[in-house]
């Protein structure tokens, strides 16, 4: 049974992030961890432009506080009430302070992250993703799982492959999270420049290692200049809902996240869960 930290804020609880939840321990026996972020500087109070939000006294400090406190409250009723009706088996972590700094520490001791793609953590970064998303990518010591807003079934697994090692050890990581099922159908995908290939980088090698872990996987290389684009454009074709895997910060264009760019436009553009690992 994985261990899986499911990243929410309680002021604004995500639906998607439940389902994605509820989804992981239902069909890979997951044991979910509800972490209830928090931070110091983030309340939900919307900060607007031009008409920033004042207090005056103490009575309206202690309104706004207690309206907080309601509202966290109702969230964690709601979760609890959810995970009881499925049957997923769960503990609730409230961490309070810094949230970023609370989500790096549990990501030590957890197999899978799974946080909302619009989470943001802040009153005043409207950001996709938000500065809070790309820190945890960055830092967080296991993979993450980013979901988009709505929940849809998975019915297809797409690993992103260029032959770099992170690329290899993001499939290796899955597959330790994801065993094989029948459910749902598995594509290796690879985008080149290269005219005149039409084999995968080090195909016999990845074929050994998939062949233990996968009963059918599906092979895909298309030839493109314009990398990002040819993936999108992959993706939105698909007439199954897929999620797609990859590795982050290794030298390929296919893998690279230091590029700002190609995250926002993955977040941005694919409507799908993402599963990101890194060493």
């Amino acid at each position: 049974m994985n261990k899986v930290i499911a990243a929410v804020d309680a002021l604004k609880l995500s639906e998607s992030t439940i389902d994605y939840a509820t989804y992981l321990a239902q069909e890979f026996d997951s044991h979910i961890v509800a972490a209830f972020l928090e931070d110091m500087v983030y309340h939900e109070r919307p900060i607007h432009t031009g008409d920033a939000f004042v207090i005056t006294n103490s009575l309206q400090i202690d309104t706004a506080i207690k309206k907080e406190e309601q509202t966290r409250a109702a969230s964690r009723k709601k979760l609890q009430a959810k995970f009881n009706a499925e049957g997923v088996h769960y503990n609730i972590h409230t961490n309070k302070v810094l949230a970023l700094e609370s989500l790096i520490k549990e990501s030590h001791y957890a197999d899978l992250i799974l946080i909302d793609e619009n989470e943001n953590f802040s009153n005043c970064d409207p950001s996709k993703p938000s500065q809070f998303i790309r820190s945890v990518l960055s830092d967080a010591d296991c993979p993450v799982m980013v979901v988009p807003r709505e929940f849809k079934q998975v019915e297809k697994f797409v690993f992103a492959y260029d032959g770099s090692p992170s690329s290899v050890y993001a499939i290796r990581q899955f597959s330790y999270l994801f065993p094989d099922t029948e459910k749902q159908e598995l594509e290796i995908l690879m985008i080149t420049n290269n005219n005149h290939t039409n084999n995968l980088p080090e195909q016999h090698l990845l074929k050994e290692l998939l062949k233990r872990k996968y009963a059918s996987v599906i092979q895909t290389i298309i030839k493109s200049n314009n990398t990002n684009d040819a993936l999108i454009n992959h993706l939105k074709s698909e007439n199954k809902n897929c999620m797609l895997i990859l590795g982050a910060y290794q030298r390929s264009t296919f893998s690279r996240w230091l590029n700002q760019s190609i995250a926002d436009v993955l977040i941005s553009e694919l409507e799908i869960p993402l599963f990101i690992a890194h060493k």
